[in-house]
C-alpha cells in the first residue's frame, strides 16, 4: 500500500475472495492487496482525534492490505506526519507484525531524497505504528487515473526518480518486490519518492534474515507489475525490481499495465511468464523508440537478459531525458533481442539525432554501465541561406553528467554546448567541415569521467573536449589531457590553484567570484560572521581556505563550517550547527541536487533569508528550477553571468536559447560553455587547423563580445577575464543583479594570501588524505 495516500493502480486489484488462488499444490498467494479497501471495509474514521504516542491524529488518509494510514501532527515540532497503523485485530498475527517491522527496518536504513523517510516506530497498547514523512502530492497511480498516460518526458523523469530510490535500497541489500505507480508518491517539491517496503526481501547475508518472512514457493506482490520469477514463487533478486520498473514505465507511457488485457490476476501472471513483451508504441506510435527499447530490456523474461543493475537502466533513462529535454532524438540499441521497428518522431528542425553506442570488447555489465550518447547526425538550419558544410566531420567531445546528482547541471551545459555547435554548423561549419559532437556521460562519478575522457581522445579521436563541472572531475581528467596533449575547455567557476597547458578555463577564479562576494557582503550588508557549508570535495574545501584567509584580513571571521558527501540529503546536523553558531551569513558551496535538501532543512528550522541570508557559489538559474522558490527567495548567488543581464548580446542569446530549448533557463556555466565553443571555433578559423596545440595557442589571443560582456583569455594562465556580479533570487526564479564590478577582472588562479607553492601543498595534502582522489571517500 502507499504510505500517504489511498493507493490504486489500473485496473482494480483482485478482491478478497480471489486472494488465495492457487498456483499449484505447494504454492500459495499472499497478495499485497492495496488497490481495494474491501479487506477492511470502508475507511474507519474513529482514529480522528486519537493519540498515538506523542502524535495527535488529524484525519484518515487511506487503508490497504497492511493497515490504515492517518495524518497526524507532532506537537513538539509542529510537523505533520503520516502514520501507518497495523489494525489491532491483526496485531496477534506474527507474520503480519514481522512484515510490518521489516518495513520499518528496511525503510529506516535508507536516507535518500527519493525514498519516503521513516521517523519512528512505536507501539500504542497492542497496536504497532510507523511514523513517516507526509507526502501530500498524491500517488503516481492517482495521476494516471486523473489524466491518463504521461508524456514521454514526464514518464521518464518519474521513472528516474523511482530508479534512484530503488537503487538506494539495492545498495543496502534490499529488494522492494512491489514497485508500481501506487507506491510512488509526489513530494511538495514535485520529486517522486518510493514508499511501502512492506514486502521487502533482505539479502541472504543480512542478519535480519535468519527467518525469511516469505519462503520460496510463495507468490507475493501485485500481479500487474510482478516479474516472471515472482509470479512462479521463485527466489528473486534486484533484477525483479528492474522488471517492475519496466512494467511501471510501460504503464506511465500508455496508461495501463503491460498485460492488463489478459484477464484476471492468474491470467496476468501467466502472461508475465509466457507472452511476448508488449511494445508501448502499439498504444501510442509517438512514443520514442528509445523508450520502447528500455522497456523491452527491463521486461525480459530471464533475469540475465535484463539490465543487471538499476544504475544501468538509469543511465539509459537519463540519456532519454537529455534527448527529450532538448527536443532531440536518441535510439538506444536494444540489448533484449527485440525486433521493434523504430518509430521516428518528427520534431521541428533543427534537431539532433543521438545514437547510444556500446564500447566493444568489455564484459556486458561494464558495457551497459558505460553507455554514452554519440551524435549520429546533426542537422543544421535548412532554411534559405543556410550553408551546409561538406567534408569530413570534425569530432569534438562533450563530457558532462547526464545521470547522478550532477545531472541537472550537466544536461543544461550539454544543451548550451550543442546549441553553439549547431550555430557554427548552420553557418558553414569550420574549415568547410561540419562539427560532430560525441556526447559522453560522466555519471557524476570521477572514475567514469576518466574512462570517458580516455575513450573520447583515444577511440573517438576528438580534437577537443568541452566538459566537466566539479573540480573533482576536472582534476581527475587533467592528467589524461596532458598525457595525450589534447584540449579541455572547462566552463565552470572553481577554486583556482591550478594551471594546465591543455585546459582553457572559462569559469571564474577566486578573485573573480569568492573574494569580491565576501567584500560586498562585508561592506554592503555589514556581515562579519560567516558559516561555510559545502559538498565534501575539492572546490568547497579549497574555497573555505580562501575564505578564511581573506576574512582574517578584513576584520571578519568564520564561525563554523561543515561538509556533506556529494548527493547527500542529510542536513539536519548542519542546520543545528548554524543555529548554535549564529552566523550573519551562510556561504554555500553545495553542488547538485543536495541544494534542494539543504534549503528545505533551513526553512523547516525557520531560518529565513531575512535573518541569515545565504550566498551560493555553485547555484544558478537552472539549479533553482529544482527548488521551491519560496525556500530561496531573497538569498544571493555570486557568479559572473545571470540570465537577467540587460545587454544586447545577452538578450539575443537568451532569445535563441529559449527558442531552441523552451524548457531551459540560462545559467552561468551554460553561457560559459557556449562562449567556450565559440572561442574555440574562432581559434580554429585563425589557425586553419584543428590540431590542439595550435588551437590552444590561437585561443590565447581571442576576444569576444559575449552575453556576459567583453571577455578574453589571459595568455599566461589560460583563464578568462570575467566580470564579478552578485544576484538576489527573485520570486520568478531569476536573479536581480544587485552588484557588478565596473569592468572585467584579470584572472588570478592563485589567491595572494599564500604562495603558489603553498596552495599546491594544501591541495596535495587534501588529495592524499582522501586516498589519492579529489572527493572525500564515502563512509558507512
Amino acid at each position: 500500500m502507499t504510505t500517504n495516500q489511498p493507493s490504486g493502480d489500473p485496473p482494480p486489484m483482485v478482491p478478497e475472495s480471489d486472494a488465495n488462488l492457487s498456483m499449484g499444490p505447494t504454492r500459495s498467494m499472499a497478495w499485497n492487496d492495496d488497490d481495494t479497501f474491501e479487506q477492511f471495509g470502508s475507511i474507519p474514521q474513529q482514529w480522528v482525534g486519537k493519540i498515538l504516542g506523542k502524535y495527535q491524529v488529524i484525519k484518515t488518509i487511506g487503508q490497504g492490505g497492511m493497515g490504515i494510514v492517518v495524518e497526524a501532527i507532532d506537537p513538539h515540532i509542529e510537523r505533520n506526519v503520516a502514520i501507518k497503523v497495523l489494525p489491532e485485530r491483526f496485531a496477534a498475527n506474527s507474520v503480519l507484525v514481522n512484515r510490518f517491522r521489516a518495513e520499518a527496518r528496511a525503510a529506516g536504513r535508507l536516507s535518500h531524497p527519493n525514498v519516503a523517510t521513516i521517523y519512528e516506530v512505536g507501539l500504542e497498547g497492542a497496536t504497532p505504528y510507523l511514523v513517516m514523512e507526509l507526502l501530500s502530492g498524491g500517488s503516481i497511480a492517482d495521476e494516471l487515473k486523473k489524466s491518463g498516460a504521461q508524456t514521454p518526458l514526464e514518464a521518464t523523469r518519474i521513472l528516474i526518480d523511482s530508479c534512484r530510490g530503488i537503487s538506494a535500497a539495492h545498495r543496502v541489500g534490499l529488494v522492494h518486490r512491489d514497485v508500481k505507480p501506487a507506491n510512488l508518491l509526489r513530494a511538495a517539491d514535485d520529486r517522486v519518492k518510493v514508499t511501502d517496503f512492506g514486502l521487502v526481501k533482505l539479502s541472504e547475508s543480512d542478519p535480519l534474515t535468519a527467518a525469511h518472512l516469505t519462503q520460496s514457493g510463495t507468490v507475493i506482490g501485485t500481479p500487474y507489475f510482478m516479474s516472471p520469477e515472482q509470479c512462479q514463487g521463485l527466489n528473486v533478486d534486484a533484477r525483479s525490481d528492474i522488471y517492475s520498473l519496466g512494467a511501471t514505465y510501460y504503464c506511465l507511457l500508455t496508461g495501463k499495465s503491460p498485460f492488463q488485457d489478459s484477464g484476471g490476476p492468474v491470467q496476468v501472471m501467466l502472461a508475465h511468464c509466457t507472452k511476448t513483451i508488449p511494445d508501448p508504441r502499439v498504444n501510442d506510435p509517438s512514443i520514442p523508440s528509445a523508450c520502447a527499447d528500455i522497456i523491452a530490456r527491463a521486461l525480459a523474461k530471464a533475469p540475465a537478459d535484463r539490465y543487471q543493475s538499476v544504475e544501468e537502466m538509469l543511465a539509459d533513462l537519463q540519456s532519454v531525458v537529455a534527448a527529450l529535454s532538448g527536443e532531440i532524438r536518441i535510439d538506444l540499441p536494444s540489448q533484449s533481442g527485440s525486433s521493434h521497428a523504430a518509430v521516428k518522431p518528427t520534431p521541428s528542425p533543427p534537431r539532433v539525432n543521438f545514437r547510444a553506442i556500446v564500447a566493444g570488447g568489455a564484459a556486458l555489465l561494464l558495457v551497459i554501465a558505460m553507455i554514452a550518447m554519440t551524435i549520429h547526425h546533426f542537422a543544421g538550419d535548412t532554411s534559405a541561406g543556410a550553408v551546409v558544410p561538406q567534408g569530413e566531420p570534425i569530432k569534438v567531445g562533450v563530457l558532462q553528467s547526464l545521470s547522478g546528482t550532477m545531472s541537472t547541471s550537466g544536461t543544461s551545459v550539454v544543451d548550451a554546448t550543442l546549441m553553439a555547435i549547431e550555430e557554427i554548423n548552420n553557418t558553414g561549419g569550420l574549415l568547410g567541415r561540419p562539427i560532430k559532437p560525441i556526447v559522453a556521460d560522466g555519471r557524476s562519478d570521477t572514475e567514469t569521467y576518466a574512462m570517458e575522457a580516455e575513450r573520447l581522445i583515444v577511440e573517438e579521436k576528438v580534437c577537443a573536449v568541452f566538459g566537466c563541472w566539479t573540480s573533482a572531475s576536472r582534476k581527475t581528467v587533467r592528467p589524461i589531457f596532458e598525457k595525450h596533449d589534447n584540449l579541455l575547455v572547462y566552463p565552470v567557476q572553481y577554486e583556482g590553484m591550478e594551471t594546465s597547458p591543455n585546459i582553457i578555463y572559462m569559469g571564474a577564479t577566486p578573485n573573480q567570484q569568492i573574494i569580491p562576494a565576501l567584500n560586498w557582503s562585508i561592506e554592503e550588508l555589514g556581515k562579519k560572521r560567516f558559516f561555510i557549508v559545502g559538498s565534501d570535495y575539492v572546490f568547497p574545501r579549497a574555497a573555505s581556505e580562501i575564505i578564511q584567509d581573506h576574512v582574517a584580513t578584513v576584520g571578519a571571521n568564520v564561525v563554523g563550517e561543515m561538509y556533506v558527501p556529494l548527493s547527500s540529503p542529510e542536513f539536519d546536523p548542519v542546520v543545528r550547527e548554524i543555529i548554535k553558531t549564529k552566523p550573519d551569513m551562510i556561504l554555500c558551496a553545495i553542488a547538485g541536487d543536495s541544494n534542494t535538501d539543504f534549503f528545505r532543512a533551513l526553512r523547516q528550522a525557520d531560518i529565513r533569508s531575512a535573518d541569515i541570508p545565504c550566498l551560493s557559489f555553485s547555484m544558478g538559474e537552472q539549479e533553482l528550477r529544482s527548488l521551491s522558490i519560496e525556500n530561496v527567495e531573497g538569498d544571493y548567488a555570486a557568479l559572473t553571468y545571470f540570465q537577467s543581464l540587460d545587454l544586447p548580446e545577452n538578450n539575443a542569446f537568451v532569445e535563441r536559447v529559449t527558442q531552441r530549448y523552451p524548457q531551459r533557463v540560462v545559467s552561468d556555466p551554460m553561457e560559459a560553455a557556449y562562449v567556450g565553443v565559440q572561442l574555440w571555433a574562432q581559434a580554429v578559423r585563425e589557425a586553419q587547423t584543428i590540431a590542439p596545440k595550435k588551437v590552444i595557442r590561437a585561443m590565447l589571443n581571442e576576444r569576444l563580445a559575449a552575453p556576459e560582456g567583453h571577455i578574453r583569455i589571459e595568455p599566461d594562465t589560460q583563464h578568462c577575464f570575467k566580470t564579478p556580479r552578485i544576484g538576489k533570487i527573485r520570486h520568478d526564479g531569476q536573479f536581480e543583479v544587485v552588484w557588478s564590478a565596473p569592468e572585467p577582472m584579470q584572472p588570478a588562479p592563485y589567491p595572494a594570501t599564500r604562495t603558489a607553492a603553498d596552495w599546491k601543498a594544501f591541495l596535495h595534502d587534501l588529495y592524499t588524505s582522501w586516498g589519492d582522489q579529489w572527493a572525500a571517500p564515502a563512509t558507512d
